[in-house]
């Protein structure tokens, strides 16, 4: 049973590394890939990293900035244009060549 870690993505570069090795060493035997118990056992723990790593929610600073930092921009821009048009964002009296990016 894996438990899961900080290094779950280099325990997967590692365990993939393994498999390969392995489906060479048995091709090489011309041995059944089906039916081997350390290749199945490979792809066990290589299933149990991967649920680790899709089930890890955590974000990086770095990402989350950067989501704020789109967030602000377009809410910046809706505040402008509602600055601009106070009647609403669907008003079609004012000219239509009105660029929203201006």
């Amino acid at each position: 049973m894996y438990e899961c870690g900080p290094n779950d993505r280099q325990e997967l570069e590692n365990i993939q590394n393994l498999i390969l090795e392995r489906i060479k060493y048995l091709r090489e035997k011309e041995a059944d890939l089906t039916t081997d118990g350390v290749l199945l056992d490979y792809y066990s723990i290589n299933d149990e990293i991967l649920d680790c790593i899709l089930n890890d929610h955590t974000f990086s600073p770095i990402l989350l900035s950067i989501i704020f930092l789109i967030a602000g921009f377009v809410a910046f821009r809706f505040w402008k244009l509602r600055k601009k048009n106070p009647k609403g964002f669907g008003d079609e009296s004012k000219k239509k060549s009105r660029r929203f990016w201006r």
